[in-house]
């Protein structure tokens, strides 16, 4: 700058931003300006602000959400003094992270979609992209998919289990070099690896104090697993105990249906046999299976919810599928989305385990228990 001349008031305001990245007094999850603040804040017009901005947005130092603010990327390119970008695209690109997120079964099954496309928005302008890999659920596959994206040095993972399985070994190996590995869905007590998971126990107990609010005393539960088999039906079932348990409430063993036949004629044979045992409640694995037991109450001229209420989980279509109205509970999927992009946007190996708040999601397939 020549001598005697004074900086612009939009280059003030641009520098000032550089040094606050520098002495990294920002946080990425938080905009470090808006119009409005800098506009404030340096007594200046909105347009004056905003021209320091885009300014900033051009070099690649800030992205802009709508409504929200301005943020700073995650990997910001160097920048000179005046904050135009001196990193060549070459090194944009480099500095650019692809995640596999591995989904093991149909790609339209429950809610996994509304996680990835909360996690997408969050990671926009993050530098940070996710490739979907779906694998059909055969171990060898899985094993083979995991070990070439290993081969192929990804520095993360996420990864959406099928059942308990997994794949320890080769998690393992991904966190002894360092890299961060993500379960969904699944609880877990693996030390080296992170989670982000719905509060599972939490929804078993709030649906079965749900019924039991309604004045419903003999309450079954129908899955197609057993607890040992997949954790998040552990803890499910869990919370159903322990609110039964709670309440006095005796479970008794007949009214338990673990690894049923999800064949519509075996089912109906079950639920017929509850109904006649003076079950008037059946609360179900998630609301797939809920929606079978409907269909089988429907079969039996069962009137729902007047002679036998239904509860499911998750809260995805199954839940109100035709004329069924299924009392659910929601596992707030955006906010595990928003979860897990929060954990790649750290890039932190160590082990982080996030548990998500669940909301139930009342409907017509619960009511109070006639007399």
């Amino acid at each position: 700058m020549p001598k005697g001349q004074t900086k612009s008031l939009y280059q003030m305001i641009k520098d000032d931003i550089l040094l606050q990245i520098e002495n990294h007094q920002f946080r990425y999850d938080k905009p470090i300006c808006t119009e409005k603040s800098l506009s404030e804040q340096y007594g200046v017009s909105r347009i004056t602000a905003k021209r320091a901005i885009e300014d900033l947005e051009t070099a690649g130092i800030l992205y802009r959400k709508r409504g929200v603010g301005s943020f700073v990327r995650l990997a910001p390119p160097a920048a000179d003094a005046s904050g135009l970008d001196t990193a060549s695209s070459e090194g944009m690109l480099r500095s650019a992270r692809t995640i596999p997120v591995i989904l093991p079964f149909a790609a339209n099954q429950g809610g996994f979609f509304r996680i990835v496309e909360a996690a997408t928005r969050r990671l926009e302008g993050a530098n940070i992209h996710l490739a979907l890999h779906v694998c059909e659920p055969s171990p060898m596959k899985m094993r083979s998919l995991l070990l070439r994206l290993f081969a192929q040095d990804a520095d993360s993972l996420v990864l959406y289990p099928s059942g308990s399985e997994l794949y320890l070994d080769i998690m393992k190996m991904f966190a002894d070099h360092g890299k961060q590995v993500i379960i969904l869905d699944k609880p877990h007590d693996i030390e080296y690896l992170s989670s982000v998971v719905c509060d599972n126990f939490g929804g078993g107990y709030m649906l079965t104090r749900h019924l039991i609010d309604y004045g419903h005393r003999r309450i079954a539960y129908v899955s197609r697993f057993s607890p040992s088999e997949a954790s998040s039906v552990a803890d499910r079932y869990n919370g159903f105990v322990q609110c039964m348990k709670d309440h006095g409430l005796e479970v008794p063993d007949e009214h338990v249906k673990l690894n049923v036949n999800p064949d519509y004629h075996m089912l109906k044979h079950i639920i017929n046999g509850l109904h006649k045992s003076g079950v008037t409640a059946i609360e179900c694995e998630n609301d797939e299976v809920a929606f079978n037991v409907y269909m089988c109450c429907l079969g039996l001229s069962i009137q729902v919810p007047g002679q036998m209420n239904i509860t499911g989980f998750d809260n995805i279509e199954w839940a109100v599928t035709g004329s069924a109205q299924i009392t659910s509970v929601d596992q707030n999927f955006a906010v595990i989305g928003d979860t897990m992009a929060e954990l790649l946007m750290s890039g932190e190996a160590h082990p982080v385990s996030k548990v998500v708040p669940v909301d139930l999601v009342p409907r017509a397939s619960t009511a109070p228990a006639e007399d």
